[in-house]
């Protein structure tokens, strides 16, 4: 027979009810329900199923091996119910408490100006903890509660959304190319002086894309920083070329304080994804952040057009 009708799922919640309570009478003190209408439930559920599922005495009770089975399952499915829906009443709260956030630092000023702001402004009842570092972290072990990562993703057990997607350039100020021919090729960067973005001060490289495709280029640069303000502000300053996401360069394009350089040669946009443990869409202080970050990313490619 199939399993469908309202009086099936009455008659497992009267059976759990029964077996936890270890009693008709205390089940029905418990559920505030009848004694005589959980027995009928029960002795329904026993013929409609074909086995006894409970030995009754008249001072005991004691399950079956085909009760004691059909006990864990109507538990865990109960519990399954239950869960499915507070979450569902829990996504419809308002956020509060503590939103855990990470990045990188080339997305990390785009989220701070065009998300984190607003959803600050939004919910005042939370608090958000952003975190910049190149290094892809474990979320789950160091308490994060939504990462925002660009470029291929890791098969894990970890759950993403695609956002959109970044495109980055290379650029440098009128005043130093003014001083420096512009480079017509990646292979020109060896005559130039290059701010690069790293955690060492060894050699480097940096992508482009040639004949369709990747080609990376060793550079040696002239400063080596680890923030890209830092980058940025020696970019502006006259210090060299230096690599950069277009969202964050394209204010100072519009301004003439910087000049993109080598686009034919740039590779194209990477995806950005928000990534985050499974369940944790769910909660109303992340839930309500990845809407804005979907709104965010989907906007028309303002920030990726190719720059003037």
């Amino acid at each position: 027979m199939e399993y469908q009708s309202d009086q099936a799922l009455e008659e497992l919640r009267a059976f759990v009810a029964v077996v936890d309570a270890q009693g008709f009478r205390s089940a029905a003190r418990v559920t505030r329900g009848r004694k005589a209408t959980l027995s009928k439930r029960v002795q329904d559920l026993e013929a409609r199923l074909g086995v006894p599922l409970l030995v009754r005495t008249t001072r005991s009770m004691r399950l079956t091996d085909e009760g004691r089975a059909y006990f864990e399952h109507a538990s865990r499915a109960l519990e399954a119910a239950r869960d499915a829906e507070s979450a569902v009443l829990s996504a419809k709260a308002a956020p509060r408490g503590v939103l855990r956030v990470t990045t990188a630092a080339a997305l990390a000023t785009q989220v701070l100006d065009a998300v984190i702001v607003r959803y600050l402004k939004k919910y005042p009842d939370v608090r958000l903890v952003l975190h910049t570092t190149e290094r892809r972290l474990d979320i789950v072990r160091e308490g994060f509660d939504l990462a925002v990562w660009g470029g291929p993703l890791d098969d894990s057990s970890l759950v993403a959304r695609k956002l959109g997607v970044a495109a980055g350039g290379y650029f440098a100020s009128p005043k130093y190319l003014a001083r420096r021919p512009e480079p017509k090729s990646p292979d020109d960067l060896a005559a130039h002086d290059l701010v690069t973005i790293t955690k060492d001060g060894g050699a480097a490289e940096w992508p482009f894309v040639t004949g369709g495709k990747e080609k990376r280029v060793a550079i040696r640069p002239r400063l080596v920083v680890n923030d890209l303000e830092l980058a940025l502000r020696a970019g502006i300053g006259g210090m060299g070329i230096f690599p950069a996401p277009l969202s964050i360069a394209e204010p100072y394009v519009v301004k003439k304080q910087l000049v993109q350089v080598l686009r034919q040669w740039t590779r194209p946009a990477i995806d950005v994804h928000a990534v985050f443990p499974p369940g944790g869409a769910l909660v109303p202080k992340t839930r309500a952040f990845l809407d804005l970050l979907r709104e965010e990313f989907g906007r028309p490619a303002r920030r990726r057009k190719a720059l003037p």
